[in-house]
């Protein structure tokens, strides 16, 4: 019975790493099984824990999902946040192209984060304040390409940072649904970068 107790104490999770473990059980159904089936029980039996250990870690499932959209956003900023060391066209390219390829490796979390009604629109969440930061890493990535002499024609840099990121969330939704008939979605997601670098300039 001692060593049964030691054996079961061993696997047990530390408490200060259960949500970090609830969270990648949330990450897992959500990634396997879509956002329908992220639901308490589901990522509880999943983590091998009881339902009260999600509720006493997030609340409830929406604070649960909050949990996870933050996590989706941080990854997602991680990608976009490309070297700055290179020359601001290749910064902007390289950061639009990291946010397709998130989007098309991890569609659950890209619908989780940018699904209507989702964490990021409720003003003032905290995942509406990540989401803002991800943005901003796109603000300066547009900047620098524009540059300050041409930023005039526009009403503030957030006015052209969301014409790029209408346009790239526009090309990825449609990518993610197979909607259009446009073959070589990887040429296609180029060239319409080209006709940014082009307008923006």
């Amino acid at each position: 019975m001692g060593a049964g107790a030691g054996s079961e104490s061993r696997r047990r999770t530390a408490s200060d790493q259960v949500p970090v473990a609830l969270l990648e059980a949330a990450q897992s159904v959500l990634d396997r099984e879509g956002l329908a089936h992220v639901t308490v029980r589901a990522v509880a039996r999943e983590a091998g824990v009881a339902p009260m250990g999600v509720y006493n870690r997030f609340g409830s499932k929406e604070g649960l999902l909050l949990a996870l959209a933050v996590r989706a956003l941080n990854d997602l900023w991680d990608a976009v946040a490309v070297d700055g060391e290179l020359g601001p066209e290749e910064r902007f390219r390289q950061g639009c192209n990291a946010y397709r390829e998130f989007a098309l490796s991890h569609p659950q979390r890209y619908a989780l984060v940018f699904g209507g009604g989702g964490p990021v629109a409720q003003t003032g969440s905290e995942a509406s304040v990540y989401g803002h930061a991800a943005f901003e890493v796109l603000i300066e990535l547009v900047e620098g390409l524009i540059g300050p002499e041409s930023l005039e024609r526009y009403a503030n840099p957030d006015e052209a940072a969301q014409m790029v990121w209408t346009a790239i969330h526009g090309a990825v939704h449609l990518e993610l649904g197979g909607i259009g008939n446009v073959s070589g979605s990887h040429d296609s997601y180029g060239r319409l970068l080209d006709l940014l670098v082009r307008g923006l300039r």
